[in-house]
């Protein structure tokens, strides 16, 4: 049975060979080989998923939470502020709580483009491997892929310089790929975890596009030979296989 890789897998380990002294975060090969041997999710990916299906689905099921106050720790000291009603949604067993500017945002950005699919994925042999990947919007001619961001620790190049745009590109057939961004200004995970009410969230704008080139497939090829070169030295083979979301 072939390998079958998500676009992704490849992402973080392109990532891992390619970070550099001006990398914002550090990426080890561990945790690589930890994505790629069971990766279920954490507190960013979750809360970045009920956003995505409000963008999909426009109004998924949800529970409606009342103004309530957060506690937290500052400088080991509890502390206390008021946070906004807002809306729960179960995500992996954890409820995940959006306030009402939130989801309006993530409406507004759903309303702008009304004639896409959402969630479509992929699949390309590439002959020792398959490799898949999952549009979040596709449209006639481009894809938008949307990303969640709990920090401005970040650069256009950051997402040019990425793969997963490129094999997108190849995978559909298309020409333009845009990032679509939103941030969670002053994020932290210890203080608001799950519930982000209260948050200021504001979309990155311009959106960052990404253009088919010349000699894109060639670079795929290569970067793939590399990767899968890789996880056979390291006995990550045999967890290479598609299982669904």
């Amino acid at each position: 049975m072939k390998p079958v890789i998500r676009v992704t897998t490849i992402e973080s380990f392109r990532r891992y060979i390619e970070q550099s002294e001006r990398s914002f975060f550090e990426i080890t090969e561990q945790s690589v080989i930890d994505s790629i041997i069971s990766f279920d999710g954490n507190v960013k990916t979750r809360v970045g998923t009920a956003f995505h299906r409000i963008v999909e689905e426009g109004t998924p099921e949800c529970q409606k939470v009342d103004a309530g106050v957060r506690t937290y720790l500052y400088y080991r000291k509890p502390k206390e502020e008021p946070v906004p009603c807002g809306y729960s949604y179960d995500v992996d067993g954890h409820q995940v709580i959006l306030d009402d500017d939130q989801v309006k945002v993530a409406l507004a950005y759903r309303e702008q483009y009304p004639c896409v699919f959402h969630e479509v994925r992929e699949f390309k042999d590439y002959g020792d491997c398959i490799v898949t990947g999952c549009a979040d919007m596709l449209c006639t001619t481009e894809i938008r892929d949307i990303k969640t961001k709990y920090s401005a620790k970040f650069s256009d190049e950051d997402y040019m310089n990425s793969c997963q745009w490129r094999y997108y590109l190849e995978l559909f057939g298309l020409d333009t790929f845009h990032f679509d961004l939103f941030i969670f200004d002053d994020y932290d995970e210890k203080k608001h975890g799950y519930d982000v009410r209260g948050l200021n969230l504001h979309r990155y704008e311009p959106a960052i596009t990404c253009y088919r080139y010349p000699t894109m497939e060639q670079d795929n090829r290569r970067l793939l030979t590399e990767f899968l070169r890789w996880a056979e030295l390291r006995n990550l083979t045999q967890y290479l296989q598609f299982k669904e979301d």
